[in-house]
């Protein structure tokens, strides 16, 4: 079989590694490249929003920049190993679609140090095993803002509604609230400061790749649609002709007013009408209003 990978290799020590498998295209994965791609669009619209959230990356002239989409599975590994850690769980209120926003210990004291107002070149604050209580405050605060980031690029990009339903932080040992399986991660660096602070964005893959294929985007329009607009608008002349008659060109360069051309026409034999030239209906002649008219009875039958 061959694989393909759709993510950069994990580095290491990253607490995220063995979460992350290969993505197989020859099955299943084949079929979420189009929510692959959407997952894309989500990470780089919430790297944006994540960097004017944190406002201390503008000062340290750093960005979020996110790596390629890998495949998740969090009930693979539930007990965290190197924490502590942040997570904030989201879940669609009428559908079946998650999400989840995870921090790992590095990005909290970087936060913290950040919220505190560290100096430029400063190192991310060393934290225990657990966040304290003030620590957790500050932590929460930001991280609710960063999911409402998560959560706008996901409306935005793919028309998902998610809310939050919990925000909690784990300290290492404990086991994490999130146990999904089969879903769309995306770990988000910063770019610019030392050390491995990762936000991580996850999606439901199933969701995703319903959401992908309902959002597709519609074949686009050739040409200019003011000038369809325009077409409309063209006077087209419409001409019902009574019946028709043969002379010849003597007789033609004869005729005088008052003399009769007796046409092939019976009164009651239907009338055709042409639009633009061309024969289209059939129709019978009425007075309407006191005015001669012509009532369209069918189309002309080619």
């Amino acid at each position: 079989m061959i694989e393909r990978t759709a993510s950069l290799s994990p580095r290491d020590g990253d607490a995220s590694a063995n979460k992350h498998r290969r993505v197989d295209l020859t099955g299943r994965e084949r079929h979420l490249r189009g929510a692959m791609q959407a997952m894309t669009h989500v990470g780089q619209r919430f790297a944006r929003a994540a960097r004017r959230t944190l406002p201390f990356l503008v000062k340290r002239h750093a960005r979020v920049a996110p790596d390629a989409v890998n495949i998740l599975d969090l009930g693979a590994d539930r007990v965290v190993s190197q924490g502590p850690i942040y997570e904030v769980l989201l879940a669609e209120p009428d559908g079946s679609a998650w999400g989840l926003l995870t921090l790992n210990s590095e990005a909290l004291g970087l936060m913290l140090e950040g919220v505190l107002g560290a100096a430029e070149g400063a190192t991310a604050t060393s934290l225990g095993a657990a966040l304290t209580l003030a620590q957790a405050a500050l932590v929460g605060k930001l991280a609710r803002a960063l999911a409402q980031d998560f959560v706008q690029a996901v409306k935005t990009e793919v028309g998902i509604t998610l809310k939050v339903e919990l925000a909690h932080a784990v300290a290492t040992g404990d086991e994490r609230e999130a146990g999904h399986s089969d879903g769309l991660c995306i770990d988000c660096r910063f770019e610019g400061i030392q050390g491995g602070s990762i936000l991580s964005i996850a999606l439901g893959a199933e969701a995703l790749e319903a959401a992908a294929r309902d959002n597709d985007a519609p074949t686009p329009q050739t040409g200019d649609p003011r000038m369809a607009e325009a077409v409309c608008d063209v006077p087209i002349d419409i001409v019902a002709e009574l019946g028709s008659v043969t002379l010849g060109l003597k007789r033609v360069l004869n005729l005088k007013v008052g003399q009769v051309l007796r046409l092939t026409t019976a009164v009651d034999d239907a009338v055709s009408i042409r639009v633009a030239g061309v024969k289209k209906f059939v129709g019978s002649p009425v007075i309407s209003r006191g005015q001669l008219a012509v009532e369209i009875r069918g189309r002309h039958e080619d």
